[in-house]
């Protein structure tokens, strides 16, 4: 069984208009966040840490009690910031990945000291595997931050970073000088084994679909298509998954939800158990009360738009 996790989150900011994803799948969804982090903006960047670090200790928990009912917890998100939450409800449960993947268009790897521009969204990646955060003899925040989700630092050796191929000076070399396995799609199976447990984690810009999905984050040229991930995905359905995550597209601009109906369709070709039900195929389940209200949602998210994973 299948516990779906909705975090509508950007880097510690709401972001209801992820919530529209409610509208497109038949799935029951149970919306995360914490009652102190409800901001739409925010500037200060330890006050993001501890924004983020509320809201995914929130999916930590979550996380554990799905894993310890036997559950497969499923999470969309923002930012690839929420794999901490993840990570630590794994590991919490007792389940810490044996291995993970990370499919993702950037390297996410930066810490303060390689990062030209301040953005947490580059430094995820990072965060997981415990690189530490000295900024000019500042407490380490990002240890805070690991520290307030409940999460300790899982090895480099154990994860695979493929088709990241948008890096930055300082971020490349330290991936380099790291024991991050990298590779490419097509080489993913080489590298992982069926009889490890997997924690998978996609973030959707790691797609070549400038085209049909306009709304994804930061596209990357030269990446792998839809096509090629859906095969992925169905050669990996049989593994010993432990989680799955996800970092989402700008939901403000996904027209006619089209971004967001064909992710979730790449994670049916990814989750066992049966396929979802679009919702135009099973209108009963949204009353037009939802509707409207997640509608308005999205309206006054479109405001804030901002950042990508």
């Amino acid at each position: 069984m299948i516990r779906r996790l909705l975090v509508p989150y950007l880097m510690g900011k709401r972001r209801d208009g992820l919530q529209r994803v409610q509208l497109v799948d038949s799935h029951p969804w149970a919306v995360l966040g914490s009652p102190q982090s409800t901001a739409t903006e925010l500037v200060d960047k330890d006050e993001q840490m501890r924004s983020m670090g509320r809201v995914y200790a929130v999916l930590a928990e979550h996380v554990a009690a799905a894993v310890t009912a036997g559950e497969l917890p499923l999470s969309i998100s923002g930012d690839c910031v929420s794999t901490m939450g993840v990570m630590a409800g794994l590991q919490r449960a007792g389940r810490e990945p044996q291995r993970m993947l990370w499919l993702d268009a950037h390297g996410d790897f930066h810490t303060w000291a390689t990062t030209h521009t301040q953005y947490l969204g580059g430094m995820p990646l990072a965060m997981l595997v415990g690189r530490q955060d000295r900024r000019q003899n500042r407490r380490d925040t990002i240890s805070a931050l690991r520290q307030a989700v409940g999460m300790r630092p899982y090895p480099e050796e154990l994860v695979l970073l493929s088709d990241a191929r948008d890096l930055d000076p300082g971020e490349d070399e330290a991936l380099a000088r790291s024991a991050i396995i990298r590779c490419d799609l097509d080489q993913v199976m080489s590298n992982l084994s069926p009889h490890e447990s997997l924690y998978v984690h996609f973030d959707t810009d790691v797609l070549d679909e400038a085209q049909r999905m306009p709304a994804l984050k930061y596209h990357v040229p030269q990446g792998p298509r839809v096509e090629e991930m859906a095969e992925l995905f169905r050669c990996l359905r049989d593994y010993p998954l432990v989680a799955v995550s996800l970092s989402a597209w700008h939901s403000e601009l996904d027209a006619g939800d089209q971004a967001a109906r064909i992710c979730l369709e790449l994670l049916d070709e990814l989750l066992p158990g049966p396929r979802s039900t679009p919702r135009e195929r099973n209108a009963s389940n949204t009353s037009s009360a939802q509707s409207a209200r997640l509608a308005r949602a999205v309206s006054s998210d479109s405001s804030g738009a901002s950042g990508a994973s």
